[in-house]
């Protein structure tokens, strides 16, 4: 079990309604203290994180779950310019794809993801697997300083 005085931010990049709505019913019934903020689209995910355009008062979140397929900005377009931009390179990147293509999975570690992980068919398997990120974030990792 975790420490119940940790609390983990997330920042989800999903333009999927649906999609969205499993993760933050998934995540409503996981056993660790967490917040999380969901941006449909890229460009909107870079905002947050540079805090600017309507974003200027977000909490950096310490850790982001990245679709690849998105409009306005690809996934792997948004982990490339987390990447090059310094005061965001830190960021703990979870790519979160339906795609089990292995291009995809090596481009993204190529890019420096720091995981890739093929979403779960079903609410209860996404909240098993977000209950062990949570466990590995929170527990067992060391997250860089914000």
């Amino acid at each position: 079990m975790m420490d119940e005085t940790k609390s983990l931010r997330i920042l989800l990049i999903e333009d999927a309604e649906f999609e969205a709505e499993v993760f933050q019913r998934a995540l409503r019934s996981c056993d660790f203290a967490h917040s999380m903020v969901r941006v449909a689209n890229g460009e909107d995910a870079l905002s947050l994180l540079r805090r600017e355009r309507g974003y200027e008062d977000a909490e950096m979140p310490h850790v982001v779950l990245l679709d690849l397929h998105l409009p306005k900005m690809s996934g792997r377009d948004v982990l490339q310019a987390i990447r090059s931009d310094a005061s965001l390179a830190h960021l703990f990147v979870i790519v979160c794809s339906a795609s089990e293509e292995p291009n995809d999975v090596k481009q993204c570690y190529q890019a420096s993801a720091n995981a890739y992980i093929t979403k779960p068919l079903g609410i209860v398997a996404l909240r098993e697997m977000m209950n062990k990120l949570g466990d590995f974030l929170l527990t067992v990792a060391t997250l860089p300083p914000r």
